[in-house]
C-alpha cells in the first residue's frame, strides 16, 4: 500500500487514492457541452452495469440522464440513454494516471485509467427526434431575394459555334477519288465557262495540287486578258 502522503521537493504528493481504478470515457460533444452548463452540486447522470448472462461476455452498462439536467436545454430534444463500450483495456500495460493541484501547493492523484470507453446514444425515438432536429438546424433556412434588373435567359444549345468549328478543323477536307472530282467539275462547269482555281477548290474541297493535277487534263488555263488566270473545259469536254 502506498503512503497517504509523499514528499516532492517543496511540494506533497496526496496518494490516499493511489489504488482507485478510473474509467476514460469519451462523450458526444452535445452532452460534454450540457455537463459544462450544469451546477457542480447537480446531478447529471446514473450509471447502471448490468451482469452478463454469460461470464466470458463483456458487462452491460448504461447511462440514463437526470431530469434536471434536460431541463437545462427544453427546446432541444436530447437522448437521454447512452450506452458505454468498451473501447481498450490498459490492464498489464503501463497505466495512465489522473492528478489534480489544489491551489498549486499539494498535488493529489484520482487513480488510473484501467478502461477506455465510448459513450453512444441508444437507437431510438427520442435520438432520431435529436438527429432531425440537429440536421434541419445545421441547414440554412431559405430566402427570397428580389431582383432589381431583368435576368437574361440562355436557351440550350445543343452544339455551340467554336465545337463546330473545332469538328471543321479536325475532321478536314475528305479526300475524293478522281471521279468523284472529275464529276463535281463538270457539273460547275455546266454553270458557267470560266472558273479560278480558288473557286474550283471552295466547290471540290480538295486540295490546290490535286487540282490542278486533274485541270491539266481536262482543262485550259487562260492567259488572255480577258480571262486571265482562270480555267476552262478543253474543247473536248465542253457541251455548251
Amino acid at each position: 500500500m502506498p503512503q497517504d502522503t509523499q514528499e516532492n521537493g517543496n511540494k506533497k504528493n496526496n496518494l490516499s487514492e493511489a489504488n482507485r481504478a478510473i474509467w476514460l470515457v469519451k462523450v458526444p460533444k452535445y452532452l460534454g457541452k450540457l455537463w459544462d452548463k450544469s451546477p457542480s452540486e447537480m446531478e447529471v447522470a446514473t450509471i447502471r452495469i448490468q451482469k452478463p448472462a454469460i461470464s466470458s461476455e463483456p458487462f452491460k452498462v448504461s447511462l440514463s440522464l437526470t431530469p434536471e439536467l434536460m431541463e437545462l436545454e427544453p427546446d432541444s430534444p436530447i437522448a437521454s440513454e447512452h450506452e458505454l463500450k468498451l473501447c481498450k483495456t490498459t490492464e498489464g500495460t503501463n497505466l495512465t494516471g489522473i492528478f489534480s493541484t489544489l491551489d498549486n501547493e499539494e498535488q493529489s492523484i484520482e487513480g488510473w485509467i484501467t478502461h477506455k470507453m465510448q459513450c453512444l446514444p441508444v437507437y431510438n425515438t427520442q435520438y432520431l427526434k435529436m438527429k432531425e432536429h440537429y440536421l434541419r438546424s445545421a441547414k440554412p433556412p431559405r430566402r427570397v431575394k428580389p431582383l432589381n434588373h431583368i435576368v437574361k435567359n440562355y436557351k440550350p444549345v445543343s452544339s455551340h459555334a467554336h465545337n463546330k468549328d473545332d469538328c471543321k478543323r479536325k475532321d478536314g477536307p475528305k479526300m475524293l477519288s478522281k471521279d468523284n472530282i472529275m464529276d463535281l467539275l463538270f457539273q460547275a462547269f455546266e454553270k458557267h465557262q470560266y472558273y479560278t482555281l480558288k473557286d474550283l477548290q471552295f466547290i471540290t474541297k480538295q486540295s490546290v495540287f490535286v487540282l490542278k493535277a486533274i485541270l491539266k487534263d481536262i482543262g485550259d488555263y487562260n492567259k488572255d486578258p480577258a480571262h486571265k488566270k482562270m480555267w476552262e473545259l478543253k474543247e473536248e469536254y465542253r457541251h455548251y
